[in-house]
């Protein structure tokens, strides 16, 4: 990504961030595996979550999104997906329920 696309992201991600609270499970992305973990459509493509957690969230080439493509299941794993979540720029990872966190 060059400056002038990270400066677009930038302005996309604030303003998005302006209106949005939490992600959308009605907007689950249907390419995420099922479980707790999912992306919704608002996903910019950041490779936020691919970086952080690699084992739980890759690319969908064909509709240009990240998606979870396994659940986490150890403590461990939990820890990395929710840096993920928690790290995502647009709010586009969600969590429903499940290994007890909130």
């Amino acid at each position: 990504m060059n400056f002038y696309q990270l400066r677009c992201a930038y302005r996309v991600i604030t303003q998005f961030n302006q209106n949005k609270i939490m992600p959308n499970k009605n907007d689950r992305l249907p390419d995420n595996v099922p479980g707790p973990y999912y992306v919704d459509a608002s996903c910019i493509d950041c490779d936020q979550c691919r970086a952080t957690a690699p084992d739980f969230f890759r690319r969908n080439d064909e509709i240009g999104f990240s998606i979870v493509h396994r659940q986490p299941v150890t403590p461990a794993d939990i820890k990395q997906a929710e840096e993920a979540r928690l790290g995502c720029p647009t709010e586009s990872i969600g969590r429903d329920g499940g290994h007890g966190v909130r």
